[in-house]
């Protein structure tokens, strides 16, 4: 089936009687990522047609527009439209997806600036019950209280989802868990320890949503008052006198001359953001990415020491294992992974590093390397704490 066929089965179908649905409502919901507003989303529920829009300002100002067409107790279909904001509405949209719902296959149409995506574009097969996803936005949590109202999880027994989308989340499912009477826990197969929590009201609202166990670490609470279009202009505005899109998280690179060595790291540079970083954002005692995004890349052209282990010439990848009084240097020799991707054994060691506790918070993750005689000293820098380990040519 063409894009255009299935854009024009969604419209027939958002615009039919469906039979009895959830009674109408509304809502807007603001993302928090520490003190920094990330997201904002509105939705309008009315009958069999669900309508939302989704404000988001990494990595770029853009607007994501999603409708659901809602049957009795499933959905039927849903069309995605993202689109940066301000931009022509004439023009095609950076990214659109339709999905069409059959009882055991979902017909997905994916187009990028107007062209097929014939790669992400499929027939694919499911059973059971279905999620739509929304590519390239936070949660949508307008979409999840109707999931809830199709699936409300019974006692502590989990209801198992097939979540569709493109790429690799094809191929996904999403779990319901009811944590309490008014607290759900929504955890992806596509993320593994990906958990999500949800707080109700009486009337099957979604009240808040904490994704703080996850890599995302956003708060999102429902809202009042807030003036979505102008906040969309305001950001578009300011990326427009900035020149250049926000980063959530920058990347950055470190290069050093130290002898005969050339040291490169390449990594992503979270902020602070208001929030208490280590035993927080950080957890105790659990493989840290030393950074964002990408696992962190270390390269050097020369033989180094630290302490008495030997680091060959090479390429590797820098976790680090932080603990109330100290932290370990993991140097790891899987390279070009997800930073969330670790595989002990593929380490090569595991270092003491020395912990400081600094007078003044570091705004921004920063690592550095510092040349000291025949060597230097790595540092990894954030809110009130440093950590260093010395290093030497062989």
């Amino acid at each position: 089936m063409s894009v255009k066929n299935v854009m024009v089965c969604a419209t027939m179908i958002v615009g039919g009687s469906l039979g009895a649905q959830a009674p109408a409502t509304s809502g807007t919901f603001v993302s928090l990522l520490g003190v920094d507003t990330v997201a904002i989303e509105r939705y309008t529920r009315t009958g069999s047609k669900l309508e939302g829009d989704i404000l988001t300002r990494y990595p770029a100002v853009q607007l994501v527009h999603y409708v659901a067409d809602l049957g009795t107790n499933r959905f039927n279909g849903i069309s995605v439209a993202t689109r940066r904001v301000g931009s022509d509405p004439t023009t095609p949209p950076l990214f659109s997806m339709v999905t069409i719902f059959a009882d055991s296959t979902a017909t997905i149409e994916v187009q990028r600036n107007g062209r097929p995506d014939s790669a992400n574009s499929a027939t694919r097969p499911f059973k059971g019950r279905t999620v739509p996803a929304i590519p390239g936005a936070p949660a949508a949590l307008g979409l999840y209280e109707q999931i809830l109202a199709y699936n409300p999880p019974s006692g502590r027994d989990s209801t198992v989802l097939a979540l569709l989308g493109v790429g690799p989340m094809g191929n996904a499912s999403m779990s319901l868990f009811r944590r309490a009477r008014d607290t759900v826990a929504f955890v992806s197969s596509f993320n593994p320890g990906w958990v999500e929590v949800a707080a109700i009201d009486a009337a099957g609202r979604i009240t808040l949503s904490d994704a703080t166990a996850t890599t995302v670490k956003t708060v999102t609470r429902r809202a009042a008052g807030i003036d979505f279009d102008a906040r969309a202009k305001a950001w578009a505005a300011a990326e427009a006198a900035s020149g250049r899109a926000g980063r959530m998280s920058p990347p950055d690179t470190v290069h050093a001359v130290i002898g005969s060595a050339n040291i490169h790291i390449a990594y992503s540079r979270p902020f602070k953001r208001g929030r208490d970083v280590w035993g927080t954002v950080i957890e105790w005692n659990k493989p840290w990415r030393t950074g964002a995004n990408a696992a962190t890349g270390f390269t050097t052209t020369a033989d180094l020491v630290f302490g008495t282990m030997v680091v060959p010439a090479g390429r590797y990848t820098l976790y680090s294992l932080p603990t109330p009084t100290g932290a370990k240097l993991i140097i790891n020799t899987q390279t070009g992974q997800w930073g969330t991707i670790y595989d002990e054994s593929k380490d090569l060691a595991r270092l003491d590093m020395t912990q400081t506790m600094l007078p003044k918070p570091v705004e921004e993750f920063t690592i550095a390397i510092v040349p000291q005689g025949t060597g230097g000293t790595l540092k990894l820098s954030w809110d009130n704490r440093e950590y260093s380990i010395p290093f030497r040519l062989k």
